[in-house]
């Protein structure tokens, strides 16, 4: 004879603790990924600048690849804030502010989300216009 499968519920605050703890991870890593790739990219272009090997025809696509990976970084923070503005707000039962406060920071994640692969499309390209100026 079988016995019947019990049920168990997760208590609302755990789930509530889950999904933060999971959001702030997922910000940690869009945080990571942006401001790295900002802090590589103004390298690669500084040593290229240095030895004067920068072809004219990249930088305007280097440089708008920059412009997006620090605009992922911007998005990436302003979401960590929004999620302090979440945390506050709910805790003090604002659930309509805090649920529109929530939405502002998927929409910040996701913000720095498309940056980033906007930034890495275009680095792409200005490695492909710097390798075009090569000699070969």
């Amino acid at each position: 004879m079988s016995t019947p499968e019990t049920v168990t519920h997760v208590h609302p605050l755990k789930k509530y603790e889950t999904v933060v703890s999971s959001g702030q991870a997922a910000l940690r890593a869009l945080l990571t990924m942006n401001g790295g790739a900002t802090v590589a990219f103004l390298t690669f272009i500084g040593h290229l600048w240095e030895k004067g090997t920068l072809p004219r025809d990249s930088v305007h696509v280097l440089v708008s690849a920059l412009q997006f990976f620090i605009y992922g970084t911007f998005f990436a923070v302003l979401a960590y804030g929004t999620i302090f503005l979440t945390n506050c707000l709910s805790s003090v039962d604002w659930h309509r502010s805090s649920n529109a406060m929530f939405v502002v920071t998927v929409l910040g994640g996701l913000a720095s989300i498309l940056c980033f692969l906007a930034a890495s499309w275009r680095a792409v390209e200005g490695f492909q216009a710097a390798t075009r100026a090569l000699p070969t």
